[in-house]
Order: C-alpha cells, then sequence, then structure tokens
C-alpha cells in the first residue's frame, strides 16, 4: 500500500510498539484472506491515527481482494475436477452429479462395504493451488457438522483424495425450493429449465408443486416453519447461517424441508458488495455495514418466503450495487399486491421478517415460528410497529423487576 503518511509512527497498545499503515493494512489482508471476518471500523478505532486513512482505503482492498478471488475461480474452472473423470472419493464410489455452483459439485455416492447412500460435496479444484479456498471448505463444512437437527442436512466427515477436497453428506431426496418457485410460477421458465436440469430432479419438483397445490397457503406456511425450526436450533448452538436463499433449502414430495449451505460471516464492511446478484438478493439491509445477527437470518428467511410465495424476489437489479441501494433504501412492494389471493395474515408474517429496521422484525426465529404455528392453526398475526416493540420490551423489564431479575 502506497500513503504519504506511510513513514508516520504511531503508539499501539504498548507504548514502545510502533506500526506503519501499510504493516496495519497487512495484517487487516492476511485475517480478510484467513476469512476472519475483520471489522474496518474496529481497526479505525484501534488505530486513531490513521482511522479516516483506514476508513477510506480499507473497503478498496477488500474490492481488491475480491476481484482477485473471482479471477482465481475463473482460471481454476479450467482446472475443475469434472474434466478428470472422477470416479472415487475416499471410501465413497461416485454415481452421478446432483447439481452445481461456482465453489463445489455434489455428486450422489455410495460408501464403504454397507454402500450407504450419501452425498459427497466436492472443491472442484487441487488443494494445493488454493489453500486458502480449501481452508473456506473445511471451516464452512464444520459450521454443519456440529449440528444435528432433522431439518438440517447433516455433514458427516471431511477428506482429501487425488488432491482434492470433499465432504461426505446426508443424501436427500429433495429438490432446491429456487425450482419449486420456477414450476410454482413460470411455466415456460419450467420447460426450460428442464431441459438443463435432470429430468430426476423436474418430476420431484412437479411434484412438490402438486402437494403444495392442495392447500397452499397452509404448504408455504409448513416448509417456512420447518426452515425456521432449523435456524432456531443452529442460532441455539450459535450458529448463523449468513445465505438463506431458495436455493439453499430441498424439499421433498412430502413437502419435507431441509437447510444446506451454512456460509462463514467472512463480510467485513464492504466485501458484501462485491458479491454477484444471486447472494445479494435476500441479506439484510444491516450486512452491508458490518452487521451479523439471527435478525439477518431471519430476514433472509422472510424474502425466501416472499419468493416462493408471489413467484419473484421482493428486490432485483441487474448490478449489485443497484440491488444494494433498492434493499438500504427502498420499500419491497407489498406481496399482496402481486398475489391479491394471499391471506392477510400471512402477507403480516412476511412483513414482520423483511422490515429494514431489526428492532421491529421478528427478534428470533423462535418469534417466527410461533406467528406460523399461529396462521397454520387458524389463528390472526399482528403486524409488528415499532411501538408494539416499545411497549414489549417495557413489558418484558417489569417482569424482570417484579421478579427481582
Amino acid at each position: 500500500m502506497n500513503s504519504g503518511i506511510s513513514t508516520q509512527m504511531l503508539s499501539a497498545e504498548p507504548s514502545s510498539t510502533y506500526i506503519t499503515l501499510e504493516e496495519i493494512a497487512t495484517q487487516f489482508v492476511n485475517e480478510y484472506r484467513r476469512w476472519l471476518n475483520p471489522s474496518i471500523e474496529e481497526y479505525a478505532v484501534n488505530y486513531p491515527d490513521y482511522a479516516s486513512e483506514i476508513r477510506e482505503s480499507f473497503p478498496v482492498l477488500i474490492a481488491m481482494e475480491e476481484w482477485k478471488g473471482n479471477q482465481e475461480i475463473d482460471c481454476l474452472k479450467q482446472q475443475s475436477a469434472d474434466s478428470l473423470n472422477l470416479r472415487q472419493l475416499g471410501n465413497c464410489r461416485l454415481i452421478r452429479e446432483l447439481s452445481r455452483s461456482r465453489t463445489a459439485i455434489l455428486y450422489q455416492a455410495e460408501q464403504g462395504a454397507q454402500k450407504r447412500q450419501v452425498a459427497v460435496k466436492l472443491m472442484p479444484w487441487k488443494s494445493d493451488l488454493t489453500p486458502r479456498w480449501q481452508d473456506r471448505f473445511v471451516r464452512e463444512a464444520r459450521l454443519t457438522f456440529r449440528l444435528k437437527h432433522p431439518n438440517i442436512v447433516s455433514i458427516f466427515s471431511t477428506g482429501e483424495d487425488q488432491g482434492y477436497s470433499f465432504a461426505v453428506m446426508q443424501l436427500v431426496n429433495g429438490v432446491g425450493l429456487n425450482q419449486v418457485i420456477t414450476s410454482l410460477h413460470h411455466a415456460e421458465s419450467s420447460q426450460n429449465s428442464a431441459r438443463g436440469a435432470s429430468s430426476d430432479s423436474h418430476k420431484l419438483a412437479s411434484s412438490v408443486v402438486r402437494t403444495l397445490r392442495k392447500n397452499l397457503w397452509r404448504g408455504y406456511a409448513s416448509i417456512v416453519l420447518q426452515a425456521a425450526n432449523a435456524l432456531r436450533y443452529a442460532h441455539s448452538r450459535g450458529t448463523l447461517h449468513n445465505d438463506i436463499r431458495p436455493e439453499n433449502i430441498l424439499v421433498n414430495s412430502a413437502s419435507d424441508c431441509w437447510v444446506t449451505g451454512f456460509a462463514l460471516p467472512q463480510f467485513a464492511e464492504g466485501a458484501l458488495k462485491q458479491q454477484r446478484t444471486l447472494t445479494l438478493r435476500n441479506q439484510a439491509p444491516e450486512r452491508f455495514e458490518g452487521d451479523v445477527s439471527e435478525q439477518s437470518d431471519v430476514y433472509a428467511l422472510g424474502m425466501t418466503m416472499y419468493e416462493l410465495s408471489t413467484g419473484v424476489p421482493a428486490f432485483m437489479a441487474p448490478r449489485s450495487q443497484d440491488l444494494i441501494e433498492k434493499i438500504m433504501y427502498s420499500e419491497a412492494q407489498h406481496p399482496r399486491e402481486l398475489a391479491a389471493e394471499m391471506p392477510v395474515d400471512f402477507e403480516r408474517i412476511i412483513l414482520n421478517c423483511i422490515e429494514k429496521s431489526p428492532q421491529v422484525r421478528y427478534q428470533t426465529a423462535d418469534e417466527l415460528c410461533v406467528d406460523l404455528i399461529r396462521f397454520i392453526n387458524g389463528g390472526e398475526v399482528e403486524r409488528r410497529t415499532c411501538h408494539q416493540v416499545n411497549r414489549a420490551r417495557k413489558w418484558a423489564r417489569f417482569l424482570r423487576k417484579k421478579a427481582g431479575l
């Protein structure tokens, strides 16, 4: 980093220690590359003599790192594992490809002599070429490894074979909620996607749609309730999801639901803004200011509920920066304006999830679950407001005081 004040020295916490702006920047970038989610604001507070330079230049460092990461992925695609015709990883025999993303390929596989049916998630380039991406792959697998819940896809183990990192996972006979949404709302797009997807996944998506249409709104609520229960459990163990969207929710023909795709909270201030629009659509406004919380996951699930019931995302834009502007400063169109048959109470649940202010949203996945159960059982749901939330907090403080807590 080249700065006019780079030779200026300042006293860090111990009076005998001095550090330059370049050294601070190097430390920040190293933490960022190790997925430690360093905070620009914390750096500015810790090094007040450089605070303005840190706030101005560190977002640029993040943008550069994200650009280099995207370039690295594009180059690595040329060395992807699909060109190597892999048949075996560890004690798992690969049967067929199920899906793929920019950084992973998912296979159906048989494990061991018992031929247990599993899924294998593969990082599709050799680990020694990308130790940073391997670190992320393993860390994200560990997020889920300790979560054991019927609505969360389990990870059994991780390993490395033939130079490739992989994770052995629970095999779920489900389809992504994104495919269900396409089948529900976009007949022409569904036909086009069926040509690109496997016939099995298209048939499964159609089967899910047939089940949902028997009792549409309760069916929607049931799927979201299962996902909310998964979040409630994860949050109780100190784990945020950070990437709830239709692609990361799997559903089967009985409308059973599983959450997958837990992600590291590696988005330091400014980093999230470098992501692609598909990743950004469901992110809560506060995420773009570096705040991550349970309410952010609740917001993302509400946005998924919005898209499931209306057929369109709440916010859309071709460029990431335009999408971020909408998420932060525009109000979403009310769902019932897009789906007039939607029950009022169902809309209230969505709106309670996607409030821009985290203080007005459901504070926990527990609160969301309560209203979903109330809706499924035919009860009324209240629209949350600032006044209502403040009143609830005062009542809670009164009860704690009365109980001597």
